[in-house]
């Protein structure tokens, strides 16, 4: 069973982050299209779908550690940063990156309620969410040879400030 929830924690984790990724992607893709006075109802859609996904994939990936027979986690553990023996400071980051993605999933379903002002200032947090993310993988991804975890959590940041610089260019000539 030990091989099960090692490949299962690694997996789930690994494509939460590749979904969120992929959620940030679609976000600033519509931001982009939304300044440009495009329509984009379907890459919201989409952005939305990939973050509920993500946060699926991370609640697996939480409820793995709490079944792993090698090194189980108590849900304090999950649930408090710094509460971990194991590996303290990145378990700290996931944890507070799960707060940040539950609380970035639960104020955009309400932002008509909240404001859209209020929402988008709280959603401004989630470069917090990403670097958190990040940093929690390079360094409990130890499993991974080095340029592998590397090249999954370094390059989605590369494309991301590829893409906010490009957008800030295009947006930046059509006015």
């Amino acid at each position: 069973m030990e091989t099960f929830e090692w490949y299962a924690i690694r997996a789930t984790g690994t494509v939460a982050y590749l979904l969120l990724y992929m959620a940030v992607l679609s976000g600033l893709f519509s931001a982009v299209q939304k300044k440009q006075k495009k329509k984009i109802n379907n890459i919201l859609n989409l952005h939305e779908s990939l973050s509920d996904w993500a946060l699926i994939l991370t609640c697996g990936h939480l409820g793995v550690l709490l079944i792993d027979s090698y090194f189980p986690f108590k849900l304090s553990q999950i649930l408090i940063p710094f509460s971990s023996s194991y590996e303290t400071v990145s378990m700290a980051l996931g944890t507070i990156a799960t707060y940040f993605l539950i609380m970035t999933i639960v104020t955009s379903k309400f932002r008509k309620k909240i404001g859209y002002q209020r929402w988008q200032k709280l959603h401004a947090l989630n470069p917090l969410l990403y670097i958190c993310v990040t940093f929690h993988g390079l360094m409990s991804g130890s499993d991974f040879s080095g340029p592998v975890i590397a090249a999954i959590n370094i390059a989605p940041v590369i494309v991301m400030g590829g893409m906010i610089l490009s957008s800030k260019k295009k947006v930046s000539e059509a006015h």
